[in-house]
């Protein structure tokens, strides 16, 4: 007997031909399930034969890829190998996911059920009594499967609630499931021996979701508490050159870790407490030296969240992302715009968030001629939502955002601590663009009443507590400070 399988983002169908003298048999039907089958017989085997290789023929050219080979003489991959891919390149796809637990479940793999299970929680109209059995296997199932579906490393991971970058952590589990898909990956602060065990992990081929919130500090004499044998260093292959292989060794190991060419989203460090009233806590601690080195393995990257120092933001600014909506980079002293704006790969961003380091410098770290590469970039056309914090463009930077047309496209305009002054409020406010936004963000200027009426008046909702006093009457830059100071 000889098996076919076809897979695409709308049906995962398998095909079966056996001939047995002057007859053959074909069954069909969608992976997972048992299909229907259908008989020939003809006046010979030789003419059997002959209407069943025009069927392979035809199967082929339509798709179909044989088990066990292809027509190029290599191994064809398995319809679960079909159907991983199937989710991976499209992880909203249900059908795919049902035809996997389908699959799974005729190779008598219990998280085929756990598939089904999950798909059918997200039905809405299901009772109560309904939800609560399925919940209960859900649960159950959990149980008795983590270590086989999740893989040894979720043993060693820190995430009970340590504090890091002086933000608690909430979640306590570090992983997740989505549709029955082992699909994120949460590391409070990534030790050496978790990162070795995560990047072995054959478990870990679905992930598309990995936050890492710091690198824990080994030294070469910290012995494991769980009593297992200490790493040996010296096999790990850590760079020589690099001060960091010595203190903060787990980064390294996971750069090496084989599917980040997975991921739809990444986040390193700790997310800022956007919600500060009269004091800032955008502190951080956590190291962006070697970011570029994990987001360059990412090509399908959608969100990219960045809270950490000397992230290489030419790098990551040039890079060739298409996938991606959302840009967010905190506590860096260099965002040279005028790279991400001449990248054409960015058409799909949509969301650009960024809150410098506080200066310490004579100026700011956003400054007047990045505002223009982005606000006039025809590649960032699909922007909706701007924030560009700790800026001394001012007055002139409102006037070049009216200019440039983008308020016609933004939903959400964010430049919270810069120096705009009642001039710069009235040239939003007369702009009748100003008022397709659904928000503005600008607390912590140099407005006075006068201006906060004005903006008020547009009927925007617009955000305008904690004014300084405009730069030319105190000369003081010190609103630049409401970043990261450390």
């Amino acid at each position: 007997m000889r098996r076919f399988t076809y897979s695409d983002a709308k049906s995962h169908k398998f095909w079966e031909i056996e001939v047995t003298d002057n007859s053959f048999t074909a069954t069909y039907g969608k992976i997972g399930t048992a299909g229907q089958s259908t008989t020939k017989t003809f006046a010979d085997a030789k003419k059997a034969q002959a209407e069943a290789d025009k069927l392979i023929k035809e199967k082929t050219g339509k798709g179909y890829r044989e088990e066990g080979g292809s027509p190029a003489g290599g191994s064809a991959p398995s319809p679960g190998t079909v159907l991983e891919a199937a989710i991976l390149g499209d992880p909203t796809n249900r059908a795919a996911h049902a035809a996997y637990a389908d699959w799974l479940t005729e190779q008598g793999d219990p998280r085929g059920e756990f598939i089904q299970i999950q798909l059918a929680l997200e039905d809405e109209s299901l009772s109560p009594d309904q939800r609560k059995s399925l919940k209960t296997k859900e649960t159950a199932l959990l149980k008795a499967h983590t270590d086989e579906w999740v893989g040894g490393w979720q043993k060693f991971a820190r995430n009970s609630g340590p504090e890091a970058g002086g933000q608690v952590a909430t979640a306590e589990s570090p992983f997740g499931f989505v549709r029955g898909i082992l699909a994120d990956a949460t590391f409070h602060e990534l030790s050496l021996r978790c990162a070795l065990g995560f990047q072995k992990s054959e478990q870990t081929r679905l992930v598309r979701s990995l936050f890492v919130g710091d690198f824990a500090y080994e030294e070469d004499d910290e012995e494991d508490d769980s009593g297992l044998e200490p790493i040996d260093r010296e096999a790990l292959k850590l760079p020589e050159d690099d001060d960091d292989a010595e203190s903060y060794p787990s980064q390294f190991i996971l750069a090496r870790w084989p599917h980040f060419k997975n991921l739809r989203k990444f986040q390193l460090g700790w997310t800022s407490d956007e919600e500060y009233d009269d004091y800032c806590p955008f502190t951080c601690h956590t190291s962006g030296d070697h970011a570029y080195d994990f987001v360059k393995q990412m090509p399908q990257l959608e969100e990219a969240y960045l809270f950490a120092h000397r992230v290489d933001a030419k790098k990551l600014f040039g890079m060739e992302l298409p996938n991606l909506r959302v840009l967010q980079l905190y506590h860096s002293d260099d965002y040279p715009f005028a790279i991400l704006a001449k990248n054409e790969s960015m058409k799909n961003l949509t969301a650009l968030l960024c809150h410098p380091h506080a200066m310490d410098d004579e100026h700011a770290y956003i400054r007047l001629a990045g505002l223009k590469a982005i606000v006039n970039s025809p590649n960032l056309q699909n922007l909706k939502h701007l924030r560009l914090r700790l800026t001394d463009f001012g007055d002139a930077g409102c006037k070049e955002i009216v200019k440039s047309g983008i308020l016609k496209r933004l939903d959400i305009l964010d430049i919270r601590s810069g120096c705009v002054t009642d001039a710069g409020a009235k040239i939003l406010a007369d702009s009748p663009d100003f008022k397709h936004l659904q928000r503005a963000d600008l607390s912590r200027n140099a407005l006075t009443k006068t201006g906060m009426d004005l903006l008020a008046a547009t009927g925007v909702d617009v955000d305008t507590r904690y004014q300084h006093a405009p730069l030319e009457e105190d000369g003081d830059n010190e609103y630049l400070y409401q970043g990261d100071y450390e």
